[in-house]
């Protein structure tokens, strides 16, 4: 969905955006059903303030038993947009500071709110997804699925080397 900057009132204008499974936006999203997304959208000067709240549901494999599961995204849009031209004079050793890292950038005189509502979507999946926080996962040595019980493998035999520090951790419990 594009939003040209010169049908933004003064007091903002509302947004509503709906995102289908097959939109270009989200090819790189395992997106289950849609992406919706409410935005309040606000010129300040050259800059734009996008805030609001995107959800959608998107399709993950588990980190730890490699099972597919889906997860319920929700996340609040707290973005700031500014034109490129901002970049051509900054010195080149420019330090980021925490207040940069919510910065985006645009060019021309129209925004693409899909790009936006589908990053913002990505950025709600976590780095090591679980299918639930006591996920036993799988037997790294024969791939069993400990989520059904305990393997038959033969737990490694600890090296001797390391048998006092084993004493030492069981008198502490």
């Amino acid at each position: 969905m594009e939003l040209y900057l010169d049908e933004i009132p003064p007091e903002g204008v509302d947004v509503d955006v709906r995102l289908e499974k097959g939109d270009p936006a989200l090819q790189d999203l395992d997106v289950v059903d849609s992406v919706s997304g409410s935005l309040k959208v606000r010129k300040v000067g050259l800059q734009v303030l996008v805030r609001g709240q995107v959800a959608g549901k998107v399709r993950l494999r588990c980190a730890r038993c490699l099972k597919d599961f889906d997860l319920d995204v929700l996340e609040e849009v707290n973005v700031e947009l500014r034109p490129l031209m901002d970049l051509e004079g900054a010195a080149p050793d420019v330090e980021l500071e925490t207040d940069d890292l919510d910065v985006e950038f645009f060019r021309g005189d129209c925004l693409d709110l899909s790009h936006l509502v589908a990053e913002q979507i990505a950025l709600g999946i976590p780095m090591k997804p679980l299918c639930s926080q006591t996920c036993a996962g799988i037997c790294p040595q024969c791939g069993a699925d400990l989520e059904k019980g305990p393997c038959g493998c033969v737990k490694e035999v600890p090296d001797e080397r390391w048998s006092e520090l084993l004493r030492l951790k069981d008198s502490l419990k």
